[in-house]
């Protein structure tokens, strides 16, 4: 009988009718999962307000709750009157339907003592929108029961807790994903800089047992024509009042450095249109300020407007997960969280040596503009332009690609008389043909945006007299 259901479920996710489902993750262990063109929402675990996170404003077609705590049952914050997919009084498997889906509660602990400890949890398995999707709840169990993990092979999306010590671990969770192969695999339960209990661990560390995964905003949307081929883990901002982006390629869900050009869009209400005067650079702008980092820290800022302020991230800050706080007159207007790595990439422009932006000839030697550098020497303080003598310059130089061919890096610094913006002089590979169009990335760690070059064909050199030219 198990078996057959299990066939059912699978046979019923497989002819669903593809559709975009967009993910949106909104802090501890609640996602908002919505079938776009007017498909069904559904609301999985939602916490209490006082915890920190923006609840979902949109209706709720279905609810569903793993066990009965605090942090995950608050089905009368929602709006609409959504169904209850309960897994509280859940103690032997059983399947449902609400909103014309199909849900299997598999029950399980809360711990690795059959519940003893903290009770029992049920993992959420349903279709929506072609999907294939399972919510862990606080899956505490150090291993699957064999019953369980037949309920959940063939996963599209897995959400699956990695905060430990009330669920499993990082690295019990690293071990989960490699033994069901989820085609997406999103961390939840683990402290955010927006909230969670203390005793979560916070990134980095949550992300530490996992080979490699990927940096994502706090909403993402999938389809089974976009799921990747190969096991992707995703990393996801929790929603919030603003979202920060590096100023250089306004990639939404990427992390930042230290030192680096940074812009927050949102609603900033009553903050003026202004910008700097000068250097240095004001950590106030009229009445508008913004606080980043723990303990927060003055940024220095460019320029403020209703709905977008461009600042220097402070230096200061180190790698992990901060609240970014704009304050208007004092008071906090909007706030959200920052992503900080050592060096994070983003490339603004390129320049030919006969002044041409983004128009290259093969040989020639581009100047990059880009921020994300993080640490330079000797330092620079921060709000102040970068001096040219003697000149800041980074102590590994990136790896950059034109045309997905290695390019060699000649300098990796500051541009003398910016503030916060690195420069790269880079030689463009003999071999990118001419008459193409290519990408040149930078890569430190994770890979900056794309900024394509127009290949033109002739000389590197304007008056070259070379043989061959």
């Amino acid at each position: 009988m198990l078996r057959r259901s299990v066939i059912a479920l699978l046979v019923l996710t497989l002819c669903a009718a593809a559709q975009n489902v967009r993910i949106t993750f909104v802090g501890q262990s609640c996602f908002v999962i919505e079938t776009l063109d007017k498909g069904p929402v559904v609301v999985a675990d939602p916490p209490p307000a006082n915890f920190g996170y923006y609840l979902p404003t949109q209706p709720a077609d279905v609810v569903t709750v793993s066990h009965n705590h605090g942090d995950h049952n608050n089905v009368a914050g929602l709006k609409g009157t959504p169904a209850v997919v309960d897994g509280r009084p859940i103690t032997t498997r059983q399947e449902t339907t609400a909103a014309g889906m199909s849900f299997v509660l598999i029950p399980g602990f809360h711990d690795n003592q059959r519940g003893l400890q903290r009770g029992p949890n049920t993992i959420i398995r349903w279709s929506q929108g072609g999907l294939s999707l399972a919510h862990l709840g606080d899956h505490g169990q150090a291993q699957l029961t064999d019953e369980q993990a037949a309920d959940l092979k063939n996963l599209d999306v897995m959400i699956v807790p990695a905060g430990g010590f009330y669920t499993i671990d990082a690295a019990q969770a690293a071990a989960l994903v490699t033994q069901l192969k989820p085609r997406v695999a999103i961390l939840m339960h683990y402290r955010t800089a927006l909230g969670g209990p203390a005793q979560l661990v916070s990134f980095p560390a949550v992300v530490q047992p996992f080979g490699e995964f990927r940096y994502k905003p706090a909403s993402a949307v999938v389809s089974r024509t976009t799921l990747p081929q190969a096991t992707e883990v995703w990393l996801m901002e929790p929603v919030a009042q603003l979202a920060a982006v590096n100023a250089a390629g306004f990639s939404a869900g990427m992390p930042m450095a230290p030192g680096s050009l940074a812009s927050l869009f949102g609603d900033f209400a009553g903050a003026p249109a202004a910008a700097s005067p000068g250097a240095p650079l004001p950590r106030k702008l009229g009445e508008v300020e913004v606080m980043i980092g723990t303990p927060p820290v003055a940024a220095p800022l460019l320029y403020v407007s209703p709905t977008q302020v461009n600042l220097q991230l402070p230096s200061s800050v180190d790698t992990g997960q901060h609240v970014a706080e704009v304050r208007v007159g004092g008071k906090a207007v909007a706030r959200g969280s920052v992503t900080v790595i050592p060096v994070a990439p983003g490339v603004f422009a390129a320049v030919a040596p006969d002044g041409r932006l983004n128009r290259v000839r093969a040989g020639q030697t581009l100047t990059v503009y880009a921020t994300g550098q993080g640490e330079v020497a000797p330092a620079v303080a921060d709000g102040t332009p970068a001096p040219a003598r003697p000149l800041p310059v980074t102590p590994v130089n990136p790896d950059v690609f034109i045309g997905y061919k290695s390019a060699p890096v000649l300098f990796s610094g500051l541009a003398p008389g910016w503030i916060g913006l690195w420069q790269l002089n880079v030689a463009v590979p003999p071999d990118v043909p001419a008459g193409t169009t290519v990408p040149l990335v930078v890569n430190r760690g994770i890979t900056s945006n794309a900024l394509y070059l127009v290949v033109e064909g002739g000389s590197a050199c304007p008056s070259c007299t070379c043989p061959g030219c």
